[in-house]
């Protein structure tokens, strides 16, 4: 199961100005509000999860089976990842740019993608190489791969 926050999002999370105090529910304790660059989606605030979670023989190959997890702040409206495939040998097989398309704020999604003429027991480690694009409000692919938290369900090395 994907982590719904981590303690780097959480320790991002909160900018307050002086002005946004409020009075806590009992009229005691002061309570600060989220300033609206966390609200309106800091991406330096959030994370994206990627999980890889399957490896499944497919007619020609292998389909690999990732969750996503955007926990940005805001929508990403598209994400492509440039991801590399190393054989046991530890030899790189191929690059690939995988297109995970929208991303609403806080829904886990899955996406499967097929690796013509690669047997999955051939595979040996997947690593996120680079975000080739990542679009939505105020977010670059460079605050994208910031953001990016991985982990296999497999005995599959998978990261950065």
């Amino acid at each position: 199961m994907l982590p719904l926050i981590t303690a780097a999002a959480l320790a991002g999370a909160v900018h307050v100005n002086a002005q946004e105090a409020v009075t806590g529910p009992n009229g005691d304790a002061p309570v600060t509000a989220v300033s609206e660059a966390t609200a309106t989606g800091d991406a330096a605030a959030g994370a994206l999860f990627l999980e890889l979670n399957n490896l499944a023989a497919a007619q020609n190959g292998c389909r690999v089976s990732f969750l996503v997890r955007n926990e940005m702040g805001g929508e990403i409206d598209d994400l492509s990842l440039e991801v590399a495939v190393f054989g046991k040998s530890g030899a790189l097989d191929r690059l690939l740019r995988l297109n995970f398309g929208l991303l609403l704020e806080g829904k886990t999604r899955v996406r499967q993608f097929d690796l013509d003429a690669t047997p999955c027991d051939g595979i040996g480690n997947v690593l996120v190489n680079d975000v080739a694009s990542c679009d939505g409000d105020g977010l670059t692919p460079l605050s994208c791969l910031r953001a990016v938290e991985t982990r296999s369900a497999l005995d599959i090395t998978f990261g950065l």
